[in-house]
């Protein structure tokens, strides 16, 4: 098993044949340990000691014979796909009201699926809500006032 603490590395200094991804999910981009296998079957692992959460893309360690870079998985998540100021400020409470998570894409707001809320949010806002496979990246999280 290799135990990695976390050293962030510039992409530019790693040699992209030694590559080898670190699947995590969306959830687990704050976790400060992480076990498990990479693409290439290597355990590992993963101590966060500082710095943000992990990032889709971030090289978390490198060597001259080997690269581990973090892969956020895409899930299904109920999408907004709306200009409407009054319908988003509504989608805004109608989700924070069960302290979930939104994400921000391009004029779209997504959290992810929950198979409870989703026919609640589709009979109020319509068409306006769809199913759609994305990466919900922390850089895309919106924080709440005060955070």
């Amino acid at each position: 098993m290799l135990v990695i603490e976390r050293n962030l590395i510039t992409p530019s200094e790693i040699d992209l044949s030694v590559i080898d991804l670190l699947a995590i999910d969306w959830y687990e981009v704050n976790k400060t340990v992480l076990s498990r296998e990479t693409r290439d079957g290597r355990s590992i692992r993963l101590h966060r000691t500082g710095g943000g959460a992990f990032a889709d893309g971030e090289v978390v360690y490198a060597s001259q014979e080997l690269a581990i870079q973090i892969h956020i998985k895409p899930c299904a998540c109920i999408v907004l796909k709306s200009t409407d100021l009054n319908a988003i400020g509504h989608f805004c409470f109608d989700v924070g009201n069960r302290h979930l998570p939104l994400f921000w894409f391009d004029d779209e707001l997504a959290l992810a699926y929950d198979g409870q809320l989703y026919p609640a949010l589709k009979g109020k806002y319509g068409n306006d809500v769809v199913i759609e496979m994305r990466t919900l990246s922390p850089a895309f999280t919106l924080q709440p006032f005060g955070v």
